[in-house]
């Protein structure tokens, strides 16, 4: 790869590293103002919130969902069981010869 190469490189780099912080700026602008399960209000200044709370984005339809600890907790104890229940139930359909 050449000098010439490698500065196009870079500069295409740039461009999209710039693009996608702009991105992310915009969508944290967007966050609620609340928990989308149980309503909790979340303050954006506080840093314990800003870290301990959960951010979904969904890039296909551009939306921002916010999730306190304890509604997260709770979602991921519920998939987890599901995942076991569909587990066991394929175990249960398995045909051994």
């Amino acid at each position: 790869m050449n000098r010439k190469q490698r500065r196009a490189m870079e500069k295409q780099l740039g461009e999209d590293s710039t693009k996608n912080l702009s991105e992310k700026i915009f969508q944290f602008n967007q966050l609620p103002d609340e928990c989308n399960a149980c309503v909790k209000p979340f303050d954006k200044q506080d840093k314990v919130m800003v870290e301990s709370w959960n951010v979904v984005v969904r890039e296909d339809k551009d939306t921002v969902r916010l999730y306190c600890p304890d509604c997260w907790d709770k979602a991921q104890k519920v998939v987890a069981e599901y995942m076991k229940q569909k587990e066991q139930e394929d175990d249960s359909t398995t045909i051994v010869d």
